[in-house]
């Protein structure tokens, strides 16, 4: 499979997609990583978001209006990561793409040498 249809399938598919393309696809390239784990990374929060706040709307009927926005913003989100993983673009997303980094960081750096935007790595090889 073209590496331009992995991201996108990850999103679409949710935490299982990204399971699927992270494991699944022994040749994939380190930004079809990332979009995989950003795409598992979105699933998971969106989901615990979404119980969060089932249950204090069940007390508090605004909770309603707020589980209404935030699913809207995840639909935008995971819209956005579609678009630019097809366009085989890195895609960040706030605070999204920084928790991807930080949870996946060894999956993202398993057959390289360098992990994804570690500027610290960089500035000290370049010292050296």
């Amino acid at each position: 499979m073209e590496e331009k249809y992995k991201g996108p399938l990850a999103y679409l598919l949710g935490w299982l997609g990204g399971v699927i393309v992270l494991f699944a696809f022994k040749d994939n390239t380190k930004l079809t990583k990332f979009h995989a784990c950003q795409a598992i990374t979105l699933d998971i929060i969106g989901l615990a978001v979404g119980i969060i706040v089932g249950i204090i709307s069940a007390f508090i009927s605004f909770f309603g209006f707020v589980a209404s926005i935030i699913s809207i913003l995840l639909v935008v989100c995971k819209v956005f990561g579609i678009a630019k993983s097809y366009k085989e673009e890195e895609c960040e997303l706030p605070v999204i793409s920084d928790l991807t980094r930080n949870i996946f960081k060894k999956k993202l750096a398993e057959g390289d040498d360098v992990i994804i935007n570690n500027d610290n790595n960089d500035n000290n090889n370049d010292n050296q």
